[in-house]
């Protein structure tokens, strides 16, 4: 689901040329920003791959922007003449006057995804999911909301058509994706890459780790079993078995 609405909202966007203009402006205006005075202002980075995910960043930024009264920025820099600092917001910020009635618009696209993904991420997908859902007054006034509605409501009816009566399933796969997001960081720590040991720091992450549970655990097993069990599974690591190979002791000599 996750993937559906990221996707929906590149198809309508990309062909959008306001909103590609928009954030071509935005890259601008952060290099324009960086490094100055107004640098605290600077719209979020933009994500070179899977950036539909997060749009409102960049939507949320120019909203509030544009909300901002110029006096509590006045009052954040003291040290600049108030009309030259007026001037410089002016040059630096004042294009996205331009765009303020498209940023409203996209705000709502952006409303209507993640009400459809928070309702089936909390309820799930089945054959009703598309009857649960009341986009209705998001979408009232502006056609393209509205086409975009229908696109949205389509998806919907397509997948729930391939659910059985009754059935009720997964709609999004984030919680596995954060998962294995968690596990590449503690396998990142490896200097050797392999699926071994590590492959169980997913379950770790699925629970609470507190004072109790970690002394209980060092009170039941001993690590001699732990150990051998993990060799008897995993067998031996790549970085053992390199030692073994590379830096063997090639001498007589004992270590006292």
């Amino acid at each position: 689901m996750t993937h559906a609405m990221a996707l929906l909202l590149k198809h309508e966007l990309v062909a959008d040329e306001k909103y590609q203009s928009f954030t071509q402006q935005c890259t601008r205006c952060r290099q324009q920003l960086q490094q100055t005075e107004l640098s605290f202002l600077s719209p979020p980075s933009q994500r070179s791959q899977c950036r539909y995910f997060n749009i409102e960043r960049l939507i949320d930024w120019a909203t509030k922007i544009l909300e901002s009264p110029v006096d509590t920025i006045v009052e954040l820099l003291p040290n600049i003449e108030s009309s030259v600092l007026h001037q410089k917001l002016k040059d630096k910020l004042g294009w996205l006057i331009n765009y303020q009635e498209s940023l409203s618009i996209w705000k709502l696209m952006v409303k209507m995804t993640r009400t459809v993904e928070t309702q089936l991420k909390n309820c799930g997908l089945n054959e009703q999911s598309s009857s649960f859902l009341n986009l209705q007054q998001l979408s009232m006034g502006t056609n393209s909301l509205v086409n975009f509605q229908l696109k949205i409501t389509e998806y919907l009816r397509i997948e729930s058509s391939k659910i059985q009566s009754g059935q009720t399933i997964l709609a999004t796969s984030d919680v596995i994706e954060s998962l294995f997001g968690k596990y590449k960081q503690f396998s990142a720590r490896c200097p050797l890459k392999q699926i071994g040991q590590m492959i169980l720091s997913i379950s770790l992450s699925t629970m609470k780790l507190t004072g109790s549970v970690v002394k209980l655990a060092l009170e039941t097993v001993r690590y001699l079993d732990l150990e051998a069990w993990s060799l008897e599974v995993f067998g031996r690591s790549m970085l053992s078995k390199r030692k073994t190979v590379f830096f063997a002791s090639n001498d007589d000599t004992e270590t006292a």
